[in-house]
């Protein structure tokens, strides 16, 4: 018996479900003053793109009262957001830019 050229046939599947989901985790960035109230909040989000085949991620700021702000477009790049296989990967490079953000922020303001 030859095996069926057609195994997805009769299938049918929400779009949804063609993607893996999208992956985030909150990030604690200390000042380097250690000062707690000048310490910042962030949600990371990664959004796997099935066209791309690749992760990209957006960042959205809490405030003191732990509501999240805009998505922020600072992790994008002249040639548009980063891309990557995985979403750790994705995940790890956006809280690499975010730790440097934070600390030339700090460094500019006294």
């Amino acid at each position: 018996m030859q095996p069926d050229p057609f195994p997805e046939r009769g299938r049918i599947l929400r779009p949804e479900v063609w993607r893996p989901p999208d992956r985030h985790i909150l990030v604690g960035i200390s000042h380097p003053s250690d000062d707690p109230a000048r310490h910042r909040i962030f949600e990371i989000r990664a959004t796997y793109d099935a066209e791309t085949g690749a992760w990209s991620a957006r960042v959205g700021e809490q405030n003191l009262n732990e509501q999240r702000g805009d998505w922020e477009p600072e992790l994008v790049d002249a040639h548009g957001a980063p891309r990557f296989p995985t979403a750790a990967a994705c995940l790890g490079d956006a809280v690499a830019r975010l730790m440097a953000i934070v600390d030339q922020d700090a460094h500019d303001v006294p």
